[in-house]
């Protein structure tokens, strides 16, 4: 069986990446165990002050989240939200991947997406992610150890040189790509570029091929990625039942990532519709809920 694999660079704090968590689930159902994921942390902001020197405020990052909303993901609805640094929720993911696998260290990111950006609580801060490491099923005290490791840090600046080393493919699109920043400007490999992937930006593999789709993408773009990259790939049928959707994921998810599952990527209406009629129980967050099985 052909495998492909799927790098995501991402950060916890970046509507774009939590707004392509459907898609995630789509691959997910649409391609199972064909698809070997990994993560890299980008590590947008050491601490808040990138932001404070722009004049990206409370307020102004609460507005932006607003034209999120068109994609789907719960949004919190608030006058302001923190903006802080991300490198502490980063290094804890980047823990728990070295430790516990790729598959806990999704869950802690997608943990603590909803912290920052449904529930709008502050990254930077050990409650919130206490919270996301209960949340995800990780032990905590085990986390706070894992993240004093210099083994752990070491990865951790690995992935922030890797996520400001772009390919060329990358670099082509130079309008996907951001400003490296000042946070982190290199290593024992040397300086780093002056452009950055954004989050999510995928790196699709197979053998000694590969596809890269830098910054925000639609699900189909995605997709047809990884078709045309193995086009010897099963494809499961997209579902038709939400409650064997929620049955499958084994935990909560969006009205958004359900319809997109079922192949109403443009419908989030009509997923919520089914999701009623079906029994399902919604668990309000932000503008909109995650649903489990009745």
């Amino acid at each position: 069986m052909p495998i492909v694999d799927v790098t995501t660079y991402t950060d916890p704090a970046c509507p774009f990446a939590y707004s392509a968590e459907p898609i995630r689930w789509r691959l997910k159902w649409r391609y199972g165990d064909q698809l070997r994921w990994s993560l890299r942390l980008v590590g947008l902001s050491k601490d808040g002050s990138s932001y404070a020197s722009i004049g990206f405020t409370p307020e102004r990052a609460a507005a932006s989240l607003r034209h999120f909303d068109r994609h789907g993901q719960p949004l919190a609805t608030v006058s302001s939200r923190p903006i802080g640094g991300t490198w502490s929720a980063c290094l804890a993911i980047v823990a728990v991947r070295e430790h516990e696998g790729v598959d806990a260290a999704v869950r802690l990111l997608r943990a603590l997406h909803v912290q920052a950006l449904a529930l709008a609580r502050d990254l930077d801060a050990e409650d919130t992610i206490t919270a996301a490491a209960l949340a995800a099923g990780i032990d905590v005290d085990a986390l706070t150890a894992w993240r004093r490791e210099p083994a752990v840090q070491r990865a951790f600046e690995a992935d922030l040189s890797a996520a400001r080393r772009p390919s060329p493919a990358a670099l082509a699109l130079d309008g996907k790509l951001a400003s490296s920043g000042q946070d982190w400007t290199g290593d024992a490999d040397g300086p780093v570029a002056p452009r950055r992937y954004t989050c999510p930006s995928y790196v699709i593999a197979s053998g000694d091929r590969s596809l890269e789709a830098p910054g925000f993408h639609t699900a189909l773009t995605i997709e047809t990625l990884v078709a045309n990259l193995e086009p010897g790939l099963d494809q499961r049928p997209w579902a038709e039942d939400p409650l064997e959707v929620l049955r499958w994921a084994g935990e909560p998810l969006s009205t958004q990532e359900v319809a997109g599952v079922l192949d109403l990527i443009d419908d989030r209406d009509e997923a919520r519709r089914r999701l009623l009629a079906g029994g399902a129980v919604e668990q309000a967050a932000g503008n909109d809920g995650f649903w489990t099985l009745p």
